[in-house]
C-alpha cells in the first residue's frame, strides 16, 4: 500500500473492512466480512488516494524516471482497486439491486476519475519524454538509461510506449470545449454502458433464457410452436418494456461516433482498431467479409438437411417450415443419426466436478506441472456457500512454491450475469510481490439432488475458461498493468481457446468422461464418434458468430450523424446492416442481437467482438503445433507433455502484454500464425484467399525498432 493509499485507508471508520489490507492469503477479497455500505465510502476514499498519487507525479519537479514515473503511477490506486474489485464481483455474481444502483451512480464520477489520468498532459508529457530517451538511446546504438542510470529494458519501454499511445488516443491533446466536450461524453457513455448491463442481465433472468439467441431449450422443445415462441421470448429482449434497451443502444453509438470524431478518427472501429493487433478497422472487416459467404454457403446447405429431418419427422404439423426456431433440434437430431451422439447420451459421463478436477486440472497438471490444493477455509468467506477455492501450487511436493489462488463460482443463480468469464481478483506483478488470485464464473444449473450433469457444450466452457485463468495464473511480468490477461483484445481469447482442445485428449477424456453411477469410462465407439464430428454444424455456428461480429462492427463503424434515430429503428437497422455484409438474418440469426448484446454495449468488446476469429487462427495453428511429432508432440502424445507446455507457458503464457504477442508467438512456433488450419476447422476451404491476422502490425505500430 501506498503511503497516499494508507493515509486514505486510515481515514476510513475503523469498523469498515476496506480501511487495511485483505488478510486472507494472497490477498482473497474477504467477501463475508464486507458489508454493502463499507463500499461506496471505500471507492471515494480509494479515488482521492489516487489522484493525490497522481498529483504528486505530475508535479514532480526532477526529470522523470523509471522510478518516480513509471513505478510510481503502477504502484497507485491500491485502496480503489480492492473496493471496486469488490463491487463488480458482487454485481456480476450475486442479486444486489442496492449495488447495482450504486455502481450506476459511481459511474458518472470514476469515468472523472479516469479522465483525470488519461488527459493530464503532464503525466503524458512525463511518459513522452521517456519514450524520447529510449527512441534516442536506440537510434545511437546504445541501452537506453533513465537520469537515475536504471536501465530500461524491453518490457518497460513497451511499456512507455503503449502508454505514450494510450494517452494520445484517448485525447490527451484536446483542449478548451473539445476536452470538455469529450470529458462529458465519457461519463455519459459510462453510466450508459452500466445501465446497459444491468438491464440485459434482468431481461435474460425475466425471459427465463440464456444470454445468447438460441437458447439451449431449443434443441429439446418437441413442437415447433414452442421452439418458435421460446426464440421470439430470446430475440424479443430488450425491444420493450420495463427492459427496453433500444434507446441505450442508439445513444451509446452516437456518442462513440463523436467521441471519434472528436478524437480524429473515422468511426469508433478505428479508434479500437488502433490499440489492437488488428491494427485498421481495414484489416477487421477484410477479415470478417472473406469468411462470410463461405460461412453462409455451408449453413445453407446444413439448413437443407435439417429441413428434410423436419419434414420428416412426426411431430411436424401440416404447414409447418424449418425456420432459425428449428437449427439446434434437427442438428442435434442429424449429429444423433450421423454420430450416435447427443447431449443425453453423454451427460451422465459429464460431471461437473468431475469435468473441473479431473480434466481441466488434469490437464494443466500434465501440460504445466502444476497442482491444486482445495481450500475450504478460504471458500468459507466467498459470497456464496456454492463457490469453491483452490490452492495452486508449482510443483507436486511438499514444498512446491504456491503460484496463485483459482476460486470456481460454477453454478447459476438469481442476479448472475449471463454467459460465463473469467476475472482477476488479485493481478500478479513482480513490482508489488503479488501473486494471481483468479476467478471463473459460468452459469450451470445447480441440481435439487444428486450430481450436475454437463452439456459437451458447457464442458468446452469450463475448459475455455481455465485458459484464461491459466494466462493469469502463469502470468510472470513485473508491471502490473501488463500481466495477465492485459493484453490486445484480439489476443485476450487465444490461450483460452488453446485450452478448449485438451478436452478432446484420449489421455485426458478417459479421466473425467466416467459415469457417474457406476464410474465406467466414457466407451472407446463413442470417443472415436465424439472426436471425428469434424466441421459438422460449423455452417450455422461460424454464421451466427460471425453475424454478432459483423454486427458489432456495423453500429462502430458509423460516423457522426449515421445509423438510427431512434429506438423505434433499431431493428431495421440490424436487419439492413448484416444483409449488407452476406449475413442472412431470417435463416441463422445473430448470436447476439443488438438489445442484449452485453459484450459490446456493456462488456468492453465494443468493435472487438470479432476477436474471437481472429486469435482462432492462431489457435487452429497451435493446436496442429501441439499434435505433430516433433514440434510440440512427442512419440504421438499429441502435445501433453511437460516440455511442450513449459514452451508455451513460458514463451506465452508468463509473458502478460510485456513484449509483442507476435514475438511470442513466434518464439514458440517457429514462425507467423497460418489461416488454413483455421479454415479447415471451420469447414471454410473456399475462403483460402482470407489472410491471417498480422499481429506484427501490432508491433510495427505500437513499438520503435
Amino acid at each position: 500500500m501506498t503511503e497516499s493509499s494508507a493515509v486514505t485507508a486510515a481515514a476510513l471508520a475503523e469498523t469498515n473492512v476496506f480501511a487495511r489490507p485483505w488478510a486472507l492469503d494472497l490477498g482473497l477479497p474477504d467477501f463475508a466480512a464486507v458489508r454493502h455500505e463499507d463500499i461506496e465510502p471505500a471507492v471515494r476514499a480509494g479515488m482521492a488516494a489516487q489522484r493525490r498519487e497522481w498529483e504528486a507525479v505530475a508535479c514532480d519537479g526532477a526529470e522523470p524516471t523509471i522510478a518516480n514515473t513509471v513505478a510510481a503511477l503502477e504502484r497507485s490506486g491500491e485502496l480503489l482497486d480492492r473496493a471496486l474489485t469488490v463491487l463488480g464481483t458482487l454485481t456480476s455474481t450475486t442479486h444486489c439491486p442496492d449495488l447495482d444502483e450504486l455502481e450506476e451512480a459511481l459511474a458518472p464520477e470514476l469515468s472523472a476519475h479516469t479522465d483525470a489520468h488519461d488527459l493530464d498532459v503532464r503525466l503524458y508529457r512525463r511518459f513522452k519524454a521517456l519514450d524520447d530517451l529510449v527512441r534516442a538511446a536506440r537510434e545511437a546504438g546504445v541501452e537506453p538509461v533513465d537520469a537515475d542510470g536504471a536501465p530500461v529494458d524491453g518490457p518497460t519501454a513497451r511499456l512507455i510506449r503503449l502508454t505514450v499511445e494510450a494517452f494520445e488516443r484517448d485525447g490527451v491533446a484536446l483542449t478548451g470545449a473539445d476536452a470538455d466536450r469529450l470529458r462529458a461524453i465519457n461519463s455519459r457513455l459510462t453510466g450508459l454502458t452500466t445501465r446497459f448491463g444491468t438491464l440485459a442481465a434482468n431481461a435474460m433472468h425475466a425471459a427465463g433464457v440464456a444470454n445468447f439467441t438460441a437458447d439451449p431449450g431449443l434443441a429439446t422443445a418437441e413442437s415447433h410452436a414452442a421452439r418458435v415462441e421460446l426464440l421470439a421470448r430470446s430475440m424479443g429482449r430488450g425491444l420493450g418494456g420495463e427492459y427496453d434497451t433500444r434507446g441505450l443502444v442508439v445513444e451509446i453509438a452516437r456518442l462513440r461516433a463523436e467521441r471519434a470524431a472528436l478524437l480524429g478518427y473515422p468511426h469508433h472501429a478505428a479508434v479500437v482498431a488502433a490499440g489492437s493487433a488488428a491494427g485498421t478497422a481495414e484489416a477487421v472487416a477484410g477479415m470478417l467479409g472473406r469468411l462470410t459467404p463461405a460461412a453462409m454457403a455451408n449453413a445453407r446447405l446444413e439448413a437443407e438437411a435439417c429441413a428434410a429431418r423436419m419434414a420428416a419427422d412426426p411431430r411436424t404439423r401440416p404447414g409447418e417450415t424449418f425456420g432459425p426456431a428449428d437449427w439446434p433440434r434437427y442438428e442435434r437430431a442429424g449429429r444423433r443419426e450421423r454420430f450416435g451422439l447427443d447431449d443425453a447420451i453423454l451427460a451422465p459421463y459429464l460431471e461437473l466436478w468431475s469435468v473441473v478436477e479431473r480434466g481441466v486440472f488434469y490437464a494443466a497438471t500434465r501440460l504445466y506441472g502444476i497442482t491444486f490444493h482445495e481450500r475450504t477455509d478460504l471458500a468459507e468467506r466467498m459470497y456464496d456457500p456454492d463457490v469453491r477455492v483452490w490452492e495452486v501450487r508449482d510443483g507436486a511436493g511438499a514444498g512446491a512454491p504456491v503460484l496463485g489462488l483459482f476460486v470456481g463460482d460454477y453454478y447459476a443463480r438469481r442476479g448472475k450475469r449471463g454467459g460465463a468469464w473469467m476475472g482477476a481478483l488479485v493481478d500478479q506483478s513482480r513490482l508489488t510481490g503479488r501473486r494471481p488470485v483468479v476467478i471463473n464464473c459460468v452459469n450451470i444449473d445447480k441440481p435439487a439432488d444428486g450430481p450436475a450433469l454437463l452439456t459437451w457444450d458447457q464442458v468446452i466452457t469450463c475448459f475455455h475458461e481455465f485458459g484464461h485463468a491459466l494466462h493469469g495464473l502463469l502470468s510472470d511480468t513485473f508491471w502490473p498493468s501488463a500481466s495477465g490477461t492485459s493484453v490486445p483484445c484480439d489476443v485476450v481469447e487465444f490461450p483460452s481457446q488453446v485450452n478448449e482442445q485438451w478436452a478432446l485428449h484420449p489421455q485426458v477424456l478417459a479421466s473425467y468422461a466416467r459415469h457417474t453411477d457406476t464410474g465406467e469410462a466414457l466407451p472407446a465407439g463413442l470417443v472415436e464418434r465424439l472426436r471425428g464430428q469434424g466441421a459438422f454444424g460449423q455452417g450455422y455456428a461460424t454464421a451466427e458468430y460471425l453475424g454478432a461480429a459483423l454486427l458489432d462492427q456495423a453500429w462502430h463503424t458509423l460516423g457522426p450523424g449515421q445509423g438510427p434515430a431512434g429506438a423505434e429503428e433499431v431493428e431495421a437497422f440490424e436487419h439492413a446492416a448484416l444483409a449488407e455484409r452476406g449475413i442472412d438474418d431470417a435463416l441463422v440469426p445473430p448470436r447476439y442481437r443488438s438489445t442484449y448484446f452485453s459484450h459490446i454495449f456493456a462488456g468492453g468488446y465494443d468493435a472487438g467482438y470479432y476477436s474471437y476469429i481472429w486469435s482462432e487462427v492462431m489457435d487452429a495453428d497451435t493446436a496442429e503445433w501441439f499434435r505433430t511429432d516433433g514440434q510440440g508432440a512427442r512419440d504421438g502424445d499429441l502435445g501433453l507433455n511437460r516440455r511442450a507446455g513449459e514452451a508455451f507457458r513460458r514463451e506465452f503464457l508468463s509473458r502478460g502484454d510485456s513484449r509483442d504477442p507476435l514475438v511470442s508467438y513466434r518464439a514458440y512456433r517457429g514462425r507467423d500464425p497460418r489461416i488454413e488450419p483455421l479454415l479447415s476447422r471451420r469447414g471454410l476451404a473456399r475462403a483460402r484467399g482470407a489472410s491471417a491476422p498480422r499481429t506484427a502490425h501490432s508491433a510495427n505500430r505500437k513499438e520503435h525498432t
